[in-house]
């Protein structure tokens, strides 16, 4: 369905960062699930090349039993083929966080766990250098291995790493 699909819980900022890298206008408010079914946007990349982001409702703890309507998002999240994990920097635990959507995933269907992902903070326009620097030594630990980086939406900051790491993890040779 997308070549990229953004997985969260809700109010993670996911629909705004559609809004901003594509063309897409989904809604956007202050509140739980204000995206109740998934928003396509073609993202322009470099060059004249384009791929496909897949907003997909906010995850909750309980989807893979069916909890917030999670297997109709989770099933959406299944037809993409990276995915990226987006948590926002003032949550309490982001390992937490992303522990809990991986295994949503994965009791939901344990292939989903073979794609590509990577984890976005997002809403970092919130972290001053320091903090974000003693998050970074944080996270260097919890998520040995699978790639990270901070972005903001909001104040734009980030989206052209964001979208290069995208891109390459579309278009490795397998």
């Amino acid at each position: 369905m997308a070549d990229v699909g953004l997985v969260g819980f809700p109010n993670a900022g996911k629909s705004t960062l559609l809004s901003v890298v594509t063309a897409a206008k989904p809604k956007i408010a202050n509140y739980e699930f204000t995206t109740l079914k998934p928003n396509l946007g073609i993202v322009d990349y470099r060059d004249g090349q384009t791929f496909v982001m897949a907003d997909i409702p906010g995850i909750i703890e309980g989807a893979a039993e069916g909890k917030g309507l999670g297997h109709y998002f989770l099933r959406h999240i299944e037809r993409n083929s990276t995915l990226l994990f987006l948590i926002p920097a003032d949550a309490d635990d982001i390992k937490k966080q992303y522990e809990i959507l991986l295994d949503e995933l994965r009791r939901y269907n344990p292939e989903m766990l073979d794609k590509d992902r990577l984890i976005a903070i997002s809403k970092s326009d919130m972290l001053d250098d320091e903090l974000k620097a003693e998050m970074k030594a944080e996270l260097d630990v919890d998520f040995k291995g699978i790639p990270y980086l901070f972005f903001s939406s909001v104040a734009q900051q980030g989206l052209m790493e964001l979208k290069d790491q995208l891109w390459t993890m579309l278009n490795k040779e397998v």
